[in-house]
Order: structure tokens, then sequence, then C-alpha cells
């Protein structure tokens, strides 16, 4: 990792807004960056494991990760509006999904969208319409070690400005590549859940298929990205 100590590393925090500078960090950074990131999201799961899904297990574990959350008495009791909201947030949600598909496709913001990430964000669509109403039992359920592998991938591409060509353009080089290999990756364990989602037998040997194909298509693009950002100087 460049000539910087772990100290010198450990000190640059993106998400801080002290001395930051990107231009520091290179794809060793970058790469530790996004372990730690990873490590805090697994321990937090097992934290919710421990401590249950609720107001009170949620606060126990965020604190055990070094959170100062506020006490329930100090939290604004909600009003009258605020209940109804509350009440009716079931029917906000169907009514506003019945055309999420539509906003994601036609936002202005993926006009200057990298064909990187429009191939990405067209199959996350895909998978997401077409799984949306399976029923999980469990977080280690094929169903959803599949998308959150897509989810991280886009995640990943986002992270490095491919939403956008121009700031895919400006960003910093340890960044991009780090990312990059982050998506891909996230999408390979996409790709070898596919003969666990076969085995379940809840969908189509043809649409596993595309799948597979539009999954390695992908993969096929992030390469040559990755090569491309190399080769620049």
């Amino acid at each position: 990792m460049s000539d910087k100590s772990d100290d010198d590393s450990d000190d640059l925090d993106p998400e801080d807004g002290g001395d930051f500078n990107e231009e520091e960090w290179d794809e060793e950074d970058w790469e530790k960056f996004f372990q730690e990131e990873e490590e805090q999201k697994r321990r937090l799961e097992q934290l919710l494991d421990k401590y249950g899904f609720s107001e009170e297990g949620l606060r126990r574990a965020f604190q055990e990760l070094g959170y100062d959350l506020p006490d329930s008495d100090e939290l604004q009791e909600p009003s009258a509006d605020q209940e109804m909201e509350d009440q009716d947030i079931d029917a906000i949600i169907a009514a506003e999904q019945s055309d999420w598909d539509d906003e994601l496709t036609f936002r202005d913001d993926y006009q200057n969208a990298h064909p990187l990430f429009l191939t990405c964000h067209g199959l996350l669509l895909k998978v997401v319409k077409s799984m949306r109403h399976i029923w999980v039992d469990h977080r280690d359920h094929p169903v959803v070690t599949f998308q959150t592998g897509l989810f991280e991938c886009m995640s990943k591409i986002i992270h490095a400005g491919y939403i956008d060509i121009d700031r895919a353009l400006e960003a910093e080089r340890g960044l991009v590549l780090a990312a990059l290999k982050r998506a891909r990756k996230s999408l390979l364990g996409s790709l070898f859940t596919i003969p666990k989602l076969e085995a379940l037998k809840i969908f189509s040997n043809t649409f596993l298929s595309q799948l597979r194909h539009q999954i390695i298509e992908l993969l096929q693009l992030i390469n040559q990205e990755i090569i491309s950002v190399k080769q620049k100087k």
C-alpha cells in the first residue's frame, strides 16, 4: 500500500468531513476501506442475530459497534398526522411500487450514465421484478444471496462514478479499480448461486439461462473496463 503507514491510512476516512484527500489513496487503500465496510456490515448482522431485530436489538447492536443512539424517551412522540401516515404506509408502498420500474428507468439522472451502469441497472430491474413475490424465510436463502450480489455490484459501480460518464472520467484511478474489482467479485457470487436457484425449481430454465448469459456479459464489460482503466496513465 504505497509508502503510507497503516496509521496514516486509518486516518483517511471518506465518510468524515475532515482533511480527506482521495488522491492520497491508491487501489489498495480503497480495497482496505471496502473490506472494513464489509466487515462492519457482517458484524451488524451477527449482532442483530444475537439481540433480535427489534428497537432494543438495534439499539444494543449499534451501541456495541460504537454508535451513540438517543434513548427512547428522548425521541419525539409522533403527531396524529404521523400516526395516520404509519397506518397507511402499506397502501403508500403498494401505490408507489406499481410504477417503480418506470421511475427508475426514466429518471433524468441516468441520461448521462455509462453503459456499464445501464447494463447492470437493467439486469437488476429484471431480477427484482421477477423475484419480488418470492417468499424467503432466512438471510442465507439463495434468492437473497443472488440479489445481494447484484445490489453490491451496482453499489460499487455507482461508487466508481459510472452513474454519470463525466464523474467516471474524473474519478480517482485507485477508487475505480478497487470498486470495479469488488463489483466483479459480487457479480461472480451471484453467478455461482444460479445452480442453487435451479435446485429450488421455482424459476424456468429459460429464465435462469438468460440471467447466466446477462451476468457473463456484464462480467466481460467489467473486465474490459478494468483493463481500460489500467492502461490509462
